[in-house]
């Protein structure tokens, strides 16, 4: 009667490993599936809506937002960074979780879309701006600001730019940290409202790489620079945030400024007279982070993780499941036998 017992109890675990063993099978396999799904709605989408980016004419006009908030309303601006897949128009909903998951034409995305802060002016008129955007791989959404990470890359990419109704605005690239999700300092736009008087001590501290003229542009114009700050999740800690800050001298505030900047003329030009970047406290904390974990859109660089992984990671993990629970069953079996014997 036990050894009867004993076999349908082994009836029963081999039954239920074999069960759990499909079931993690079909989970990976669908998870591999729809992971790819969202990557290509998430190109479909981009793809689709550059047909409608607007146009910056010499007289300072832009021209297209008629085009794109006729598909959505939302749409407040266009956003590019030079030498990244970042390209994308920005939006700005009735509160911060709208556009989390939801795209540019109002359809459910996991991919989201980049937006603005509630809290900030959608004309782009604040001092301080902040935009989100999810980290993903294959250079989608915000993924690619980890490439600010490597001090050639950051370098060689100093410029960006926002096109908005009212004009195009164009920014350099200040700093990039990687930082609490809970800093204050970055995610309260609320700080900086009345000038940027602390900001250069607290990026120089706290930044992986920054450029110091840019920071003593800030120091010597507190009153007449505007700031956006990019933010997305970060690789190494679920708390951990990437962010690029963007650096403007506001033409119209220029004027209010009690101490003219010592800075070359030159340093206005686009993307003109920079230093070499700096490394920061953040920097020398985080060690090797400050090389950088992004691929490149010309493919050279490390490879980027985000959001999703590669399928690879996947396949590597079902196989190693699968031969935990080959080695577990055959030893299973060993023993059962030897018992038998015996």
């Amino acid at each position: 009667m036990p050894r009867q017992v004993l076999k349908l109890l082994n009836g029963v675990y081999d039954l239920v490993v074999g069960a759990m063993v499909l079931s993690t099978l079909l989970f990976s396999a669908y998870s591999i599936w729809d992971n790819a799904q969202i990557y290509r709605s998430a190109a479909g989408v981009q793809d689709s809506i550059r047909q409608y980016r607007p146009v910056a004419e010499d007289g300072g006009q832009v021209l297209g937002f008629d085009e794109l908030r006729a598909i959505n309303k939302d749409v407040i601006a266009w956003l590019t960074l030079e030498g990244t897949n970042i390209d994308y128009p920005v939006l700005q909903g009735k509160d911060n979780l709208e556009y989390m998951n939801k795209d540019v034409f109002g359809d459910t995305s996991l991919a989201g879309s980049i937006f603005l802060d509630t809290r900030c002016n959608p004309a782009f008129k604040d001092r301080y701006s902040l935009i989100y955007g999810h980290n993903m791989d294959e250079h989608l959404m915000f993924g690619d600001l980890a490439l600010y990470k490597d001090k050639k890359f950051f370098a060689e990419h100093p410029n960006g730019e926002i096109l908005t109704p009212d004009g195009k605005q164009e920014y350099q690239v200040a700093a990039v940290l990687q930082i609490s999700a809970g800093t204050e300092q970055i995610f309260n736009p609320e700080t900086w409202k009345d000038g940027f008087q602390h900001l250069p001590e607290f990026l120089e501290q706290n930044s992986l790489w920054y450029r110091s003229k840019l920071l003593k542009l800030i120091e010597a114009k507190p009153w007449g620079t505007q700031v956006v700050a990019l933010v997305t999740c970060s690789d190494g800690s679920t708390n951990d945030r990437t962010v690029l800050i963007l650096v403007r001298e506001h033409p119209d505030w220029r004027s209010s400024d009690e101490h003219e900047t010592e800075l070359p003329r030159k340093l206005r030009a686009y993307g003109k007279d920079l230093d070499e970047p700096s490394q920061g406290g953040g920097g020398s904390r985080t060690g090797s982070k400050t090389s950088g974990n992004g691929t490149r859109p010309d493919g050279t660089g490390p490879k980027p993780t985000g959001d999703g992984q590669d399928p690879v990671f996947w396949y590597r993990l079902i196989g190693g499941i699968v031969v935990f629970i080959a080695l577990f069953e055959t030893a299973d079996r060993f023993v059962r036998r030897h018992r038998e014997e015996l």
